[in-house]
């Protein structure tokens, strides 16, 4: 299969696992979390295979330590996953505030740029979904994850169908 039509295929599969998980939030958020808790369980393994297999290293003590700490949050979100859902819609509610602040400092450092008020409005707006996101975090997080993870396989499905279509004219 030529590469433009292998993009083509994966990004039309990505935009349907969107809709899918648009369709149903809840249960892509579930599954956000149990991927979560695989990929750190595979994670805390590599950690601690570096940690044991590397005496010379300095740094195997901190190996060791973040290798047994991803195994155990892989442990605790595959475990529970719909209380992981809640730490994770947590965390995201937290990059929320923390990117609006960020975007907000460099608004107000580039009050000269052309493109000032977008970053102010940008910030503004990743504030108030932070906001909204912690205010209601046990509703958020049936759905929140499950949400964005429709939307970013969406876009990202409809990029590769677009690269696909200019990878064949071209």
């Amino acid at each position: 299969m030529k590469l433009p039509v292998l993009f083509i295929v994966a990004g039309a599969l990505m935009v349907v696992g969107g809709v899918l998980a648009l369709a149903n939030p809840f249960a892509a958020s579930i599954a956000v979390t149990t991927l979560v808790g695989i990929f750190l369980l595979i994670g805390g393994v590599g950690q601690m295979w570096a940690a044991y297999s590397t005496p010379e290293d300095d740094h195997r003590i901190w190996h060791g330590i973040l290798g047994l700490l991803s195994l155990i949050l892989g442990v605790m979100l595959m475990a529970n996953p719909l209380a992981g859902t809640l730490s994770l819609t947590l965390i995201v509610g937290l990059l929320f505030l923390l990117n609006g602040v960020g975007r907000m400092i460099v608004a107000l450092r580039l009050r000269d740029a052309r493109y000032y008020w977008l970053l102010l409005i940008s910030g503004a707006l990743s504030l108030v979904i932070g906001f909204l996101v912690l205010a209601n975090i046990a509703t958020a997080a049936t759905w929140l994850l499950g949400f964005l993870l429709g939307i970013q396989l969406m876009a990202e499905g409809a990029v590769l169908v677009a690269l696909g279509m200019f990878a064949r004219r071209g």
